[in-house]
């Protein structure tokens, strides 16, 4: 396991220049040193706009959950990652989704390094890419285990197209459904 405990207390960083992609709504796990005596560690980038992000500076998060799991479409498996946790100003839920392709080894390995970090960084910016917040959660997620039955499941599965491998799971399924299942 990456030992990547966060030791510096409350500090402002920036984020390094990032290609557009990487600032579209929504989360995605990136590589970045934060921590120049932990080195490369994978992160996991929310960016909203600044008018939707504003309300989580100097909010806490007192939770982050996961749910993982696999779908199966007429063009192939669909891996899903539901991130959610309690909006700190509205108590309500925010969901966050990745959908992967779990026959795509360089995608994967993004979340096969994630598991293996004692701890997730969460980053919170704006789609600017400025830092709006910063939390820590141990892993304590299973993701692990749940990419190695992936990797099981799918061993002789084909995707034929995952884009509309992903239409059809879309079609097929809302954020609640899969978060009840």
């Amino acid at each position: 396991m990456l030992e990547n405990k966060w030791k510096h207390g409350k500090v402002h960083f920036e984020l390094p220049d990032l290609p557009a992609m990487f600032l579209a709504p929504g989360i995605k796990p990136i590589s970045l040193v934060i921590d120049n005596h932990v080195g490369k560690e994978i992160v996991l980038l929310i960016t909203e706009p600044v008018n939707q992000i504003e309300e989580f500076k100097g909010r806490e998060i007192s939770r982050f959950m996961l749910k993982a799991g696999l779908v199966n479409t007429s063009y192939g498996p669909v891996c899903f990652l539901l991130y959610y946790f309690p909006n700190p100003l509205t108590g309500g839920q925010v969901t966050y989704e990745n959908t992967v392709n779990p026959k795509d080894y360089q995608q994967l390995s993004l979340y096969e390094q994630l598991s293996v970090q004692k701890y997730w960084h969460v980053v919170l910016a704006d789609d600017s890419g400025k830092v709006v917040n910063f939390f820590e959660f141990p892993n304590e997620y299973g993701l692990n285990a749940t990419l190695d039955q992936v990797k099981i499941v799918c061993k002789n599965m084909q995707v034929t197209d995952f884009m509309a491998a992903k239409a059809e799971y879309e079609s097929l399924y809302s954020i609640d459904q899969l978060l009840a299942m």
